[in-house]
């Protein structure tokens, strides 16, 4: 085995881990984003859905631009 190899560096090894913490905590930001935005989505079609019930257990219409 070469100890000079960088593979065996300690100072090499922790940079590349503080690089992969670097990729984990940015992948992680995106992954939280498109998380609330799934569940945001999912959340609203439900409230648009009970809504649009209701107004039709009143009587009433919801007015679109659809006719």
């Amino acid at each position: 085995m070469n100890s000079q190899s960088p593979i065996y560096s300690l100072k090499f090894t922790i940079t590349w881990i503080f690089v992969y913490g670097i990729i984990v905590f940015i992948l992680w930001q995106f992954l939280q984003i498109f998380l609330a935005i799934y569940i945001g989505l999912w959340v609203l079609n439900l409230l648009i859905e009970i809504v649009e019930r209701l107004f039709l257990r009143f009587g009433k219409r919801i007015i679109t631009v659809e006719k």
